[in-house]
């Protein structure tokens, strides 16, 4: 017997929004640990407050939302920085 006999199709469902959840994050904190915190600050940022309300997000369960808002508009700000510092 294969799971999805026993707990039907949605358990795939439920498995890509667990890993996305995971995910999403890690990459999320994995991407601001990696640039200078001089990018962050100029782009009117912290990279030490957003490492830590990440990983505090990731741990009430709303890391996908937290980590997603990085991806998706503070990272572009910071590489902008990064592009003007020459890095």
């Amino acid at each position: 017997m294969v799971p999805s006999e026993i707990f039907g199709p949605d358990i795939f469902v439920v498995l890509i929004v667990l890993f996305c959840s995971v995910v999403v994050p890690i990459w999320a904190i994995a991407d601001a640990a990696s640039r200078p915190p001089v990018a962050f600050s100029g782009a009117g940022s912290n990279k030490t407050a957003w490492i830590a309300a990440i990983v505090v997000a990731l741990l009430l369960g709303l890391g996908f939302f937290l980590g997603g808002f990085y991806l998706l508009f503070t990272k572009p700000k910071v590489s902008r920085q990064m592009e003007r510092l020459g890095r």
